[in-house]
C-alpha cells in the first residue's frame, strides 16, 4: 500500500526545468583617476551603449568546414538594476542560415532552401559592472557576463552568442587568464576534485579499403578523441599533469576542464599549426550556476524581464559572496 501511494505521489510530481545562467569574467580595464574622478558604473554602462551605437549591420559567424552560418541581427539593450547596481540587459537576435539540408513541419512539410533562417529573439545576456581599487588613485573595471541558457536553447547557444557580441560589439572579450593564476587559486584547495583532458585529431588514415573500391576513393580520414578523467588528484601530481607534453605531438588540440564546485577552468591549446594558424593558448575561469523552473513558468515567464531579473540577481549575488 506505501509503496503503491509512493508510486502515485512520485507520478503527480510536477516537471522541472533547469536555466543555466554560467558567469564569465571580461577583460580587466585599468583605469586612473584623474581631473574627473573616479569612474561610476552608470559611466561603465553608458560606454557600452556607445559602442552598441556602432552596431549598424548583422555579424555573421561561419563553423569551421561547416555550411551553416549564424547571423546576429539585432540586439536590444535593457537597463536593470541588480542589487542597487545598474546593469545592462542585451537582447540578442540571431538566426542560422546557408542552410542545405533540414525541413520545417506544420500542416506541411516545408525542405530548407540555402536562405531560409531559422532563429531566435530571445537571447539574454547580462553585463554587471564591476570596479575594483588594487591602491590609491588606481583601479581596475571589467564586466561580469552572465548568459541566460534557458532550457529553449541548445546548450552553450547563448554563451557563443554573448562571447561574439562581446567580443566584436563590445570590445571587452572574456578574460583569458593566464595559467600562472589558474594554479595559484587552485593551490589552496589541496586536492583537485575533479580534472577532464581530451585530446583530438583528424588525420589521414591508412587505406584499408577493399580493392574494388579503392579507385573510386577520394580520402580517408581519421578522427581520434581520447578523454581522460580523474579524480581527488593532489595540486602537485595535477600540476605536473597539465603542464605535461610528453603526448602532444600525438594531437592536434588539447583541452583541459577543471572543476572545483561551481568553479570551471577551461584550458584551450592547438597543438599542431593548421593552415598557418599561430600555435596559441586560451584559458578562461567560469562560475557555473543554474535555477530551477517549473512547467508553468517555462510557459509563462522564462522570458519575462522581471522574472529573469530575479533569477539573475541570485546568482550574481552567489557569485561575489562565494567567488570573489
Amino acid at each position: 500500500m506505501a509503496e503503491r501511494k509512493h508510486k502515485q505521489e512520485t507520478q503527480k510530481a510536477p516537471k522541472t526545468y533547469n536555466i543555466k545562467m554560467p558567469v564569465y569574467t571580461t577583460s580587466m580595464m585599468e583605469q586612473e583617476e584623474g581631473l574627473f574622478g573616479r569612474v561610476t558604473y552608470q559611466d561603465m554602462i553608458s560606454l557600452l551603449k556607445e559602442r552598441l551605437k556602432s552596431f549598424s549591420s548583422p555579424i555573421s559567424t561561419d563553423n569551421r568546414n561547416k555550411t551553416k552560418k549564424m547571423v546576429i541581427n539585432k540586439i536590444t539593450p535593457i537597463d536593470v538594476v541588480i542589487g542597487d547596481v545598474p546593469s545592462l540587459l542585451l537582447q540578442i537576435n540571431a538566426f542560422n542560415t546557408n542552410l542545405y539540408d533540414g525541413y520545417f513541419e506544420a500542416s506541411e512539410k516545408i525542405a530548407f532552401s540555402k536562405d531560409n533562417k531559422i532563429g531566435s529573439d530571445s537571447n539574454f545576456v547580462l553585463f554587471y559592472p564591476r570596479i575594483i581599487g588594487l591602491q590609491e588613485g588606481h583601479y581596475t573595471c571589467y564586466f561580469l557576463m552572465l548568459a541566460y541558457e534557458d532550457p529553449t536553447k541548445d546548450a552553450g547557444e547563448v554563451s557563443r552568442l554573448a562571447k561574439i557580441v562581446a567580443n566584436k560589439i563590445l570590445n571587452v572579450p572574456v578574460q583569458n587568464i593566464k595559467l600562472e593564476m589558474i594554479l595559484k587559486e587552485l593551490k589552496s584547495i589541496g586536492d583537485i576534485p575533479e580534472l577532464s583532458i581530451r585530446y583530438f585529431s583528424l588525420t589521414e588514415a591508412e587505406n584499408n579499403i577493399d580493392v574494388k573500391y579503392a579507385s573510386y576513393l577520394d580520402s580517408t580520414k581519421l578522427k581520434k578523441e581520447e578523454f581522460r578523467n580523474f579524480k581527488n588528484m593532489p595540486f602537485e601530481t595535477m600540476k605536473q599533469l597539465i603542464t605535461d607534453t610528453s603526448e602532444d605531438g600525438n594531437y592536434q588540440k588539447k583541452e583541459t576542464l577543471i572543476h572545483h564546485g561551481k568553479r570551471e577552468y577551461k584550458i584551450a591549446k592547438q597543438l599542431i599549426s593548421e593552415a598557418g594558424e599561430e600555435l596559441k593558448e586560451t584559458a578562461e575561469k567560469i562560475f557555473n550556476a543554474q535555477s530551477a523552473i517549473t512547467q508553468q513558468e517555462l510557459e509563462e515567464k522564462v522570458h519575462n524581464i522581471d522574472f529573469m531579473k530575479e533569477k539573475m540577481e541570485a546568482i550574481i549575488s552567489n557569485y561575489i559572496s562565494g567567488y570573489e
